[in-house]
This record gives structure tokens, C-alpha cells and sequence, in this order.
């Protein structure tokens, strides 16, 4: 009975985290002209592998930057966030990316909920074969992301060190939203 339980919930496990939306590879998205700042940050990032209790310490760090939006378009500077000590959600976003120095991490725009009008930043990192969501905008921890609900932190557009993701959510109508904004990235 143990050996049936076990399976069943590694194959849930299994099935939640090939649920989980990666995307696939694009040749471009409607936010390419505002990404320099974000492409220039991650081709710097190398294979360096931080531990979870270091990335938890940067998010609580992240996290204790005050919110504020100088552009609605265009990412900051790491160095500009950090000395500011403030930055709205991309700039928090591409200041982690910087911090792990992790090429294993993406830049994410996307929705932090269905229905939601405004775009909003966060960064996916892997680690140890699984994906993380890292908001240091909103939360203050890293969160499996596969344990995030289906209507929940839905990915439109992803960037990595030498890629970039249109995620299934661009196909539904979402970007048409972004489209029509006056920003297409701001945060909550």
C-alpha cells in the first residue's frame, strides 16, 4: 500500500511539474524594444549555483526596497536599484538576476493573476531540476512553481541568457491586454 502511495504521488508530482508552462522558443516579442537593459544583465550571468538559504536571503532583501516605478518601459540598472534601495517590479526582478549570477534564471512578464490589466515582473530560477518563482516585489520567499495554481503568476513572455519564451498564455488573448496598455510593463 505504502509502495502504491508513493507512486501515485510521484506521478502527480510528475504530471504538476510538466503542467507547468515553460514555454517555447521565439524568434520575438512586443516587449523586445524595451529588453536591452534586461538581454545585457543576463549575458553576463554565469553557472554560478546559489544556495536556497542565499536566495531566500536575497528576496527578503529585494523585498525591503521600496516600490517605486521611475519608467514604465525599460528595466533599471541593478546598480541603480541597489543604491536607490527602490525599484518597481522589473527593476527588482532584473536586480535578482543579477544577484544570483545564475544563467539558469528567467526574466518573466506576465500576469500575477487571470483578469489582471497590468503587467507585472518576476524571475524563474531553477534549482536542483526544479523551477522556482522568485517575486521579490510580492512575496518575500521562493515558491515552487509548481505549486502555483493554474490562474496564478501566468507567464506571457520569458528571457534568458541566450533565449527568449512565448508561454501558451499569448495564445488566449492575454497580450492584447498589454497591447492596448500605455505600459506594457508595470508592476502591481
Amino acid at each position: 500500500m505504502k509502495t502504491l502511495l508513493s507512486l501515485a504521488l510521484l506521478l502527480t508530482a510528475k504530471l504538476t511539474a510538466s503542467a507547468f508552462d515553460l514555454g517555447t522558443p521565439s524568434e520575438s516579442t512586443p516587449y523586445d524594444r524595451y529588453m536591452s537593459p534586461v538581454r545585457n544583465v543576463l549575458s553576463t550571468l554565469g553557472q554560478q549555483k546559489p544556495s536556497m538559504e542565499q536566495v531566500k536571503k536575497l528576496m527578503v532583501q529585494g523585498r525591503s526596497f521600496h516600490y517605486r516605478m521611475d519608467n514604465p518601459y525599460v528595466a533599471a540598472m541593478p546598480e541603480t536599484t541597489a543604491a536607490k534601495r527602490s525599484g518597481d517590479c522589473k527593476d527588482k526582478a532584473l536586480w535578482l538576476c543579477k544577484q544570483l549570477g545564475d544563467s539558469d534564471v528567467r526574466f518573466v512578464i506576465g500576469k500575477t493573476e487571470a483578469g489582471v490589466r497590468i503587467s507585472h515582473a518576476w524571475v524563474l530560477w531553477k534549482n536542483e531540476g526544479r523551477w522556482w518563482l522568485l517575486d521579490c516585489t510580492l512575496k518575500s520567499a521562493p515558491v515552487p512553481a509548481d505549486s502555483v495554481p493554474e490562474n496564478r503568476y501566468i507567464p506571457l513572455y520569458s528571457y534568458s541568457k541566450g533565449s527568449t519564451f512565448r508561454h501558451s498564455a499569448t495564445q488566449v488573448g492575454l497580450t492584447q491586454v498589454a497591447s492596448k496598455r500605455k505600459s506594457p510593463v508595470a508592476s502591481n
